[in-house]
């Protein structure tokens, strides 16, 4: 089981249980873990098996948007290949100002 671990040099901006939404077939499935914000990377970590769904460097970013699924906030993450993540949970909120306090610009 993979552990997330910060890398030399790396500093932990936040972190939080949510909930990664990815395609499976037609529609899009949640898994929940753990989402990690350092100031060099994005990471996102299953809680089950600890297998890493996201690990995406901050320069790789392009934007992310704020909207809602079924009344709860949602922040999706794109990244510069065109990659979409889909996030809920309690820290959406946090998340936001995280990527705006690294410069990542809102959609």
């Amino acid at each position: 089981m993979a552990k997330f671990q910060l890398q030399t040099g790396e500093t932990l901006i936040g972190k939080g249980a949510m909930s990664l939404y990815q395609k499976q077939g037609l529609t899009l499935k949640p898994f929940q873990g753990k989402i990690y914000v350092t100031d060099k990377r994005i990471c996102f970590y299953m809680d089950l098996s600890g297998t890493v769904l996201m690990d995406l460097p901050i320069s790789e970013v392009k934007n992310f948007s704020v909207g809602s699924m079924l009344f709860i906030k949602k922040v999706t993450i794109q990244s510069k290949q065109g990659e979409n993540y889909p996030l809920t949970g309690f820290p959406a909120k946090k998340l936001q100002g995280w990527l705006l306090q690294l410069g990542v610009q809102q959609a």
